[in-house]
């Protein structure tokens, strides 16, 4: 048998055919292996093969590697360099048609980045709690809600941690800490939340002053704000401090979360611990963190309600679970659908039916407002509405760089010749093509961060944010996402003209046979007439939401509302107010109500007739006094007058004409001295008297004026109503200010102008105008520019043409409307699609909204005119310069 030959290690074979670059591969393994043999005959086999391994280890150099790239590598640096070079000189070249697609592009973008830097600044919210992961708020909903409710049964924490595994830790804030904090001489208003120890597990506040892990844990322990800490304590150190606190049912966390009442002492207050809320952005804000145990001793002092065990009411708590690290959402979700079939199986109320408890995201909470939230926030949906509008803007500005482009495909056709002929393939062509558009995006770029330094600004200064707090910072984090976003920008809106001019066969694009003719415009002509269909809508949107705006602003409300004063009780008993109030000079009348008639808060009650079976009767009900009627100039057309009564709730009542024609009656005199009952109580009602029907709630939420019930109950009252005579409005408004420092030194006057009030509260409407009417000038602009830019080019194709017409004998204005006709009849196209388009979906939306105007054609027609007003202007300017222009001039072009 043969012996087996010695052999080198495999391995070190293959190892070096690895890295070693397969040109020199061959010549050096021979080498190797001669050499393994040679030093085979002069030692052992063991000292060869580690003689080799150290041959291998040498060679694994630079100069021997195989390379990584093949060897028909191009250097990057060198093509990105030329597609840089090429880029930069075809936007230099063609200056027009640049400025046309940075220009476009800038201002759509520029709308984008607003929307991004929204978003950004919403997602700084609690993004510095450790645990935000694990954090969930608690929602419930119940079968025909419109939406969830961000607060819970006040008894959900101490469950979760008692009777499940799901949770780490669960807190529940209690709202309900709203008065004033008196220290010494020093009084100042406190408002805040309920809460355990719990509350710096689950979140990752941290204190200025004390102890996180004691300072909630014993009864009438106080958390305060380092701003309140200051206002009551100036210099001193708060910790132990001992404040005293009367609640006034201040409202919170909103500010329609309360009517105030006459203060209650809760006692003495220790300051246990400072806090910084402005260190932090959260969607949490507050003055003062109560120990929860204080509730109790509150309850058992009757000054409280005990909600301990009440699964019943979940309007007021907040509660946040921190789910274990092995646990997730869904496991939290199937804990609280197995509580709510234990503990709602057996009880009986209105929401019963289809209730359940979800957990919502931390990370989420501020991009999803709920109902009973804790602030006012943009809603998702205002989210959706926003990009959607910037959405289309961006693809018209992307559209107008693809037309403009595959416009151009003449003018580049030799180019692409070129390029083919000396090697360039498809993906190259491509490549330079991306590239161009790219670089494009990028200097719209620039051109859009100036535009936001104007854009963001105004947005801040809508009406709306005093309530939605954008502040809209710029960070690293948000230019890199900008850079990117304008990356695939560029990628969008260059793919089809890459793709498009890349496919021109090299012989017939140095013919000019690309394909492409100046006569077909195809697709050219659906990406214009689609721009101003568009633009037609945005246009007409806005002018139909103004005219709205208009017509809630001059609607007629069935009661007056001039020179009337609405001031806030604070707390305060409304006679002793109003007695004071009524000596200064300038003041004819004063009423007093619970809520403002037409704002954003109504009341209601359900009665039947008494001693009857049938169903009860939803109405709308106001509390006011005796002085109502006069003051807001109702009219009562049967009966009497509210009668004036003492504090106690009267059992009379006035109703308006709607309520008469609910109840069956007739005529309105059928229902004076009937009485009715409430489902809650029981309560005895008796009509005295019937009003005319005037409208009791916000327009843009009831068309039809429904059903109401007005009761004097003194107790109830949050507002007076001061009618003022004088004809210097404000200078009796000083005096009523004076007036009431001298009743009450310690809280601001409070008031607004009613006609003001009503007015504000559809200013959100206008800054929907301002925003719809900016996005229709963006859309308008951009469709213009996208026609300037084919008008030009079309013109400069034409330029020989123009010169042969005038040597023959044409007129300018035939020449111009030669050239104009083709774009005119896009812009007559566009209106025939848009205007039926606009009417069918503006009337769309119009309908479900209560109290709207009619959408006339004289609306439409506004939007028609001014479509056709700058479409005519634009193309105007180009043809008709090109009709001016000398035959000479024209015939030497080529």
């Amino acid at each position: 048998m043969k012996a087996q030959e010695p052999h080198p290690p495999r391995f070190l074979l293959r190892f070096f055919r690895w890295f070693c670059h397969p040109e020199l591969q061959k010549y050096i393994e021979g080498d190797l292996l001669e050499l393994y043999n040679e030093r085979l005959q002069q030692s052992s086999k063991r000292k060869a093969d580690w003689r080799m391994a150290g041959d291998v280890l040498l060679l694994f150099r630079p100069s021997i590697i195989r390379p990584t790239q093949s060897v028909d590598y191009i250097n990057p640096h060198d093509m990105f360099k030329n597609y840089f070079k090429v880029g930069i000189r075809n936007i230099l070249k063609y200056k027009v048609f640049s400025f046309i697609n940075v220009f476009g592009l800038a201002v759509a973008m520029s709308l984008c980045m607003l929307i991004i830097l929204m978003l950004a600044d919403q997602h700084r919210y609690d993004a510095f709690h450790e645990k935000k992961t694990r954090i969930y708020r608690i929602l419930t909903n119940y079968e025909g809600s419109r939406q969830g409710y961000a607060t819970s049964p006040y008894p959900l924490a101490a469950a979760l941690k008692t009777e499940y595994t799901v949770a780490e830790d669960a807190v529940t804030l209690m709202p309900g800490v709203g008065g004033d904090a008196t220290y010494q001489q020093r009084i100042a208003t406190m408002r805040g939340y309920f809460a355990d120890p719990s509350f710096f597990n689950v979140f990752s506040f941290d204190l200025v002053q004390g102890d996180k892990k004691t300072a909630l844990s014993a009864p009438f322990s106080v958390i305060i704000s380092k701003a309140l800490a200051e206002q009551l304590f100036e210099h001193e150190n708060p910790l132990g401090k001992v404040i005293d606190f009367s609640d006034r049912q201040l409202a919170f966390p909103l500010e329609y979360d309360g009517i105030g009442a006459a203060p209650v002492k809760w006692g003495s207050l220790t300051v246990t611990g400072v806090l910084d809320p402005t260190a932090y952005k959260s969607h949490l804000a507050f003055d003062a963190l109560v120990s929860t145990s204080t509730r109790q001793a509150l309850i058992n002092e009757k000054k409280v309600e005990d909600l301990s065990n009440n699964w019943e009411f979940f309007y007021r708590a907040y509660t946040y679970a921190l789910v274990r690290p092995d646990k997730n959402e869904d496991d939290l979700n199937t804990a609280l659908s197995d509580l709510v079939a234990r503990k709602y199986a057996n009880l009986k109320f209105d929401q019963v039916k289809g209730f359940n408890l979800t957990g919502q995201a931390l990370t989420d909470i501020q991009t999803n407002l709920q109902g009973n939230d804790v602030n006012n926030r943009l809603p998702r949906i205002g989210y959706y509405f926003l990009s959607i509008l910037a959405a289309i803007v961006m693809v018209l500005a992307c559209l107008n760089y693809t037309n403009l482009s595959t416009a151009r495909a003449l003018t580049r056709a030799k180019e692409i010749g070129v390029r083919k002929v000396t090697g360039a393939n498809r993906s190259a062509l491509v490549f330079q093509f991306l590239s161009e558009s790219i670089i494009t995006s990028l200097l719209a770029l620039g051109m859009a961060v100036m535009l936001l330094l104007f854009i963001a600004p105004a947005f801040k200064g809508l009406w709306v944010n005093q309530y939605l707090n954008f502040e809209l910072p710029s960070t690293f984090e948000v230019y890199g996402i900008f850079i990117g976003f304008a990356i695939g920008v560029g990628i969008v809106a260059g793919l089809y003209p890459a793709f498009h001019l890349s496919l021109y066969q090299p012989i017939k694009a140095l013919k000019n046979l690309g394909g492409a003719s100046a006569g077909k415009l195809g697709l050219r002509k659906v990406l214009s007439v689609s721009q101003f269909v568009v633009s037609l809508f945005f246009i007409t949107t806005a002018i139909l939401i103004y005219q709205q705006f208009k017509h809630y602003l001059e609607f007629d409300y069935g009661f007056t509302s001039k020179n009337i004063v609405n001031v806030q009780l604070q707390g305060h008993d409304y006679r002793k107010i109003a007695n004071a109030m009524s000596t200064v000079p300038g003041v004819s009348t004063i009423s007093a109500t619970d809520l403002i008639p037409a704002g954003n808060t109504n009341n209601n009650c359900e009665v039947r007739k008494m001693n009857t079976s049938g169903d009860y009767i939803s109405m709308g009900k106001l509390t006011t006094d005796e002085n109502f009627t006069s003051t807001l100039d109702l009219k009562i057309i049967a009966g009497k007058n509210l009668p004036a009564v003492s504090d106690s709730t009267s059992r009379f009542i006035l109703v308006n004409e709607t309520a008469v024609k609910e109840m069956g009656y007739a005529h309105p005199a059928d229902i004076l001295g009937e009485v009715f009952e409430t489902k809650f109580g029981g309560e005895l009602l008796e009509v005295v008297g019937v009003v005319k029907d005037f409208r009791y709630r916000l327009l843009i939420n009831q068309h039809e004026i429904g059903p109401l019930v007005m009761q004097n109950n003194p107790s109830s009252f949050a507002f007076l109503n001061v009618k003022i005579a004088s004809p210097n409005l404000m200078a009796t408004v000083g005096k009523l200010e004076q007036t009431w420092k001298r009743i009450d030194p310690v809280h601001p006057f409070r008031y607004q102008f009613y006609d003001q009030q009503l007015a504000s509260l559809h200013q959100g409407i206008f800054d929907l105008v301002s925003i719809l009417g900016f996005i229709a000038f963006l859309a308008i602009t951009i469709a213009c520019l996208g026609l300037l830019g084919m008008a030009t080019y079309a013109s400069e194709r034409r330029t020989k043409e123009v010169g042969i017409r005038k040597v023959l004998g044409a007129q300018d204005s035939s020449i111009a409307l030669l050239l104009s006709r083709e774009f005119v009849w896009m812009i007559a196209l566009s209106i025939a699609i848009g205007a039926p388009l606009s009417y069918f979906v503006n009337n769309l939306w119009l309908q479900s909204l209560p109290n709207r105007i009619e959408f006339g054609m004289g609306i439409l027609m506004l939007g028609v005119a001014i479509l056709l007003a700058l479409g005519l202007i634009t193309i105007g300017s180009q043809t008709w310069r090109a009709s001016r222009a000398k035959p000479v001039d024209a015939l030497k072009v080529e």
